[in-house]
């Protein structure tokens, strides 16, 4: 994931930036924010053979088994 430096105000995300952080087998299905304002990515697995969740954020990815167990994670990790 690359971080990039915006001059000005900050840069929101919208529907069209989901299909930038699709990659590798995964299906982005949410952008958020952490704290500190970096992309928070939350991804469906492609492949039905191994349905999971994929939330990836500064380093570290977390895999869930399901959608509510990735949601509430990032609600408890990243909400502001």
């Amino acid at each position: 994931m690359k971080h990039r430096i915006f001059y000005g105000s900050a840069p929101s995300f919208t529907d069209a930036d989901r299909e930038r952080f699709s990659r590798n087998g995964y299906e982005c299905r949410t952008l958020m924010k952490d704290r500190r304002g970096r992309p928070v990515v939350i991804s469906e697995s492609k492949d039905p053979g191994f349905p999971v969740w994929k939330v990836e954020y500064s380093c570290p990815c977390v895999v869930f088994a399901s959608c509510d167990e990735a949601m509430a994670f990032c609600q408890s990790c990243f909400a502001q």
